[in-house]
């Protein structure tokens, strides 16, 4: 016989004979009570598979949301200081060119490089380089304020090469450039060094390249310069490029640099392949050798690099890896293996 229990829409099996009704009934009342924690871990039971197969996902967008605030607020802190950067050209030219000039957007910038280095014999050297420019377009077409901490002119050919420029006092200056002409590009820069005492320095700088048949391009850039503390110097690189591919490009780099304080001349030929791997992404190869004139002409050291160069995000931050071999005669041309690692911000507003 079936009775219902009042307290549960399922029948309940009672037999007169081996059951006590008082018993029953208060078992009844024990399972209606446990009725709903059951439920409750049965249902959890049920869902912990679900949940374990969720959380990976869940986890995964935490993730993905923090790095979104991340560089959100990176981006942000960006922009404040690429709006002060921007703030200032304006605020100068506005000045300099006085009322009545019609309005044109600023060109500012600021570049922030961090540099990395590891090598077998240097162990390891971490750098930070500034550098800019303060656009001046309402006040006059051709001038251009300009501020560095590197002296390019006073590193050695090598040091250029592979990117071991060290970070010096602030130069600051006027740049000056004058109207382009079939490819011919010249320019005067004046300014000082920021150290006491202070060094005034001059540079004329002159770029020119054309297309010598439907195949190969070439270039010359020279630069003359001369530094108060240091005396004159310059630098000389002509150049031969030519497309392989539609993603690769052969070039052929000879330079040669003559500094008046040292008197001594330092000769660079280079080999590279440059390769285009997506939209501001690219990859460098780099055979190369490095010479001397005193104290009598010969080969210093030989490189071998490849140049890895992506912007990360955006057009603003830019990264760079460069895994480097270097034979030099002062190691017993022992090969040096050293690898670089360079974090690039730029601060604009065009």
């Amino acid at each position: 016989m079936n009775n219902v229990d009042p307290y549960n829409e399922y029948p309940v099996p009672l037999d007169p004979e081996c059951l006590n009704p008082i018993p029953v009934f208060f078992a009844a009342q024990i399972m209606h009570c446990l009725k709903f924690p059951v439920f409750i871990l049965l249902a959890c039971g049920w869902t912990g598979a679900t949940l374990a197969a969720d959380t990976e996902e869940v986890r995964e967008a935490v993730e993905e949301t923090r790095l979104m605030s991340s560089w959100n607020w990176l981006e942000g802190q960006r922009d404040d200081v690429s709006r002060n950067v921007s703030n200032v050209g304006r605020y100068l030219d506005d000045w300099l060119a006085g009322e009545g000039v019609g309005e044109r957007s600023n060109e500012s910038y600021l570049r922030l490089k961090v540099n990395q280095r590891v090598s077998r014999y240097d162990s390891y050297e971490g750098t930070v380089r500034i550098s800019g420019r303060i656009d001046l377009p309402r006040a006059t077409e051709r001038w251009k304020l300009i501020f560095e901490s590197e002296d390019a002119e006073r590193t050695s050919l090598s040091d250029q090469r592979l990117n071991n420029i060290r970070p010096s006092s602030i130069s600051g200056g006027f740049s000056y450039r004058l109207p382009d002409r079939d490819g011919l590009q010249m320019s005067h820069d004046i300014g000082v060094r920021g150290r006491l005492p202070f060094d005034p320095f001059y540079r004329f700088k002159v770029r020119y390249g054309k297309d010598l048949n439907e195949n190969w391009y070439g270039g010359v850039d020279s630069k003359l310069y001369f530094y108060h503390q240091d005396g004159w110097g310059q630098d000389t690189r002509v150049y031969f490029s030519r497309g392989i591919s539609e993603n690769l490009n052969f070039r052929m780099d000879s330079e040669v640099k003559f500094s008046d304080k040292d008197n001594e001349f330092e000769f660079g030929q280079s080999f590279s392949i440059h390769q285009a791997l997506g939209e501001r992404e690219t990859l460098t190869y780099e055979l190369g050798a490095i010479g001397i004139s005193q104290p009598s002409p010969r080969t210093e050291n030989i490189y071998l690099q490849a140049v890895y160069r992506k912007a990360i995000y955006e057009d603003w931050l830019i990264l760079e890896l460069a895994p480097q071999l270097i034979a030099e005669r002062e190691n017993d041309w022992k090969p040096d293996p050293q690898f670089q690692f360079n974090l690039e911000v730029y601060f604009f507003e065009f």
